[in-house]
């Protein structure tokens, strides 16, 4: 698990800045910052899950709550 979020996070970091320079080229700016923000939105909520996950596991190894 360690390494796979990893790479994940990078090809979407890659792929949107692909899609993003295309998009600026062709004049479209806006929909170059859309995508841009909606690959930000993916990346952070697969963050949003793993904390979910580490707080949980702490939660369990501490017998919090």
């Amino acid at each position: 698990m360690g390494l796979d979020i990893l790479f994940k996070i990078a090809g979407v970091g890659i792929l949107v800045s692909v899609i993003h320079a295309a998009l600026k080229q062709a004049g479209k700016e806006d929909m170059a910052q859309l995508s841009t923000l909606a690959g930000f939105t993916l990346v952070l909520f697969w963050v949003v899950q793993l904390l979910g996950r580490l707080f949980s596991t702490v939660q369990e190894v501490f017998k919090l709550f």
